[in-house]
């Protein structure tokens, strides 16, 4: 019994993983799309930008079909298919260095039965440089830790990751790291954070080897309010900096 459940799912699973994308002949208004839609901008340079659509039908299901075409600010997307486990794959529309026209990304969408929309836009991230960044390369485990910012404008959130040395029990001269949790908190275009060296130290078996500094900008755009419910479009960019401690 168990070994013709497990038969009959692995058929279905085979079934309805290589049945392929919705159709996009069947879309035959933008109230039938959800869309996400994600641009990455660097912070130093507006033209050095990835845009990447999925497009969804009413049931959730990938449409996909170079039928479709989207553009951002007049250029054609690639539409692309990427290969995933089990059989499985993603259908996107995709685009690189892309040059903002009045500090806006706008998408257009024309569907197989040749209508046009508005699919959203987004206004440019604000460059920033990463000289702003004030902290040190290499820091000691026993002084307190501080890393300051400036001028870093649309940036609102830091993400902080730790790297962890582990002496080996059995052989001292091996050594292995973990990855902690990563802490995010909400930060403005100008500011600090510090860390106590007390809470740098762990134990005897334990040595914080690495912090890592991820600076986010990230906004929400405009999207066609015709679209279906659970649409997004973001744009975000990240400066990165690593400190080594010893």
């Amino acid at each position: 019994m168990i070994k013709s459940s497990v038969l009959l799912f692995c058929s279905y699973f085979l079934l309805y993983s290589c049945s392929g994308p919705a159709p996009a002949s069947k879309i035959t208004a933008i109230s039938e799309v959800k869309a996400e839609i994600e641009i990455y901008q660097s912070l130093t340079n507006k033209n050095d930008n990835i845009v990447t659509v999925i497009l969804y039908d009413k049931k959730n299901k990938e449409i996909g079909n170079k039928s479709i075409n989207i553009w951002v600010n007049q250029k054609a997307t690639d539409y692309q298919i990427m290969q995933n486990l089990y059989y499985t794959k993603k259908h996107y529309y995709r685009i690189e260095h892309v040059q903002p026209e009045n500090g806006q990304y706008d998408l257009q969408i024309q569907l197989a039965n040749g209508k046009k929309f508005f699919l959203g836009n987004a206004s440019t991230l604000t460059t920033s440089s990463p000289n702003n960044i004030i902290y040190n390369k290499e820091a000691s485990l026993n002084q307190d830790f501080s890393i300051q910012w400036s001028n870093l404008y649309d940036v609102n959130r830091l993400c902080i990751s730790k790297s962890v040395e582990i002496e080996n029990k059995e052989n001292t001269n091996i050594h292995s790291f973990i990855e902690g949790p990563t802490d995010t908190i909400k930060i403005n275009a100008d500011g600090d954070y510090q860390i106590a060296w007390e809470k740098l130290l762990f134990n005897p078996k334990e040595k914080l080897s690495t912090m890592s500094f991820t600076f986010i900008a990230q906004k929400k755009g405009t999207l066609n309010p015709l679209l279906l419910k659970g649409s997004s479009i973001k744009i975000w960019g990240e400066h990165q900096k690593r400190t080594s401690f010893k």
